[in-house]
């Protein structure tokens, strides 16, 4: 069998005493959109964070390609392959969408590796080459949202988590961000989508995990979980 790129096996993350996440597992293989749904408070942020080790699970096990990341400081996550679009985008307002691609390739020194993965994010988002020296925080959500993406994707990343992207925007942005995400995975890109637009994830996902206060609840392929009459009438509101 094929080592899934991202494994979590029975994952305990708690607030103090409040336990978040009891008991997680879930997986992503390689080249594959995995969509983690749920409603507000269910975990799925806190999935996110647990595997980016800026939460620690209490027990259980994290495992990228095959080793555990579990203790491993969030930064050198990141130099490994797993980057974390979280959600609210937190770009840097003060800089120009131009510094803040330079900061997502912190880690890159060769000038002209930067340079090549910043025409490929313009390729993908062409309306930030156009603003290429506009300051992030005038930029629109979708905009910021567009640049939260491709300040990730300087990292040629192994893996990308993704926080509620459509969170916030116009649907004519979110299709665009969708279309960016499917690209992705023809990029064989593996994506970890955490969305409460359950319809538009279970659409653009190969595979879904449906979080309930801390525990899957269920799990299956993505057009199976869109036609199930349980989880329309739940997530979908149909």
């Amino acid at each position: 069998m094929t080592t899934p790129v991202l494994e979590l096996r029975g994952v305990h993350t708690a607030y103090g005493p409040v336990e978040a996440l009891k008991g997680v597992s879930l997986r992503v293989d390689p080249g594959e959109i995995v969509a983690l749904i749920g409603c507000n408070g269910a975990g799925k942020t806190t999935t996110l964070l647990t595997i980016s080790q800026v939460l620690h699970a209490k027990s259980g096990d994290v495992l990228f390609e095959g080793e555990s990341l579990l203790g491993t400081p969030p930064d050198r996550v990141v130099a490994r392959g797993v980057c974390h679009v979280p959600e609210g985008r937190r770009i840097f307002g003060r800089l120009t969408i131009r510094e803040n691609l330079e900061m997502g390739a912190y880690l890159v020194r060769d000038r002209a590796v930067v340079e090549r993965r910043m025409v490929d994010a313009f390729a993908l988002f062409p309306i930030l080459r156009e603003r290429a020296e506009q300051l992030g925080g005038t930029l629109s959500g979708g905009e910021q949202q567009m640049l939260a993406i491709a300040r990730a994707l300087m990292l040629e990343p192994r893996i990308l988590l993704l926080d509620e992207p459509s969170l916030g925007l116009a649907p004519l942005v979110v299709s665009r961000i969708f279309e960016v995400i499917r690209a992705l995975r023809e990029r064989g890109i593996p994506v970890l989508l955490v969305e409460q637009n359950a319809q538009m994830a279970l659409r653009t996902a190969d595979r879904a995990y449906v979080l309930d206060t801390g525990e899957i609840g269920r799990e299956g392929p993505a057009r199976a979980l869109l036609d199930d009459p349980a989880i329309r009438e739940v997530y979908l509101g149909a």
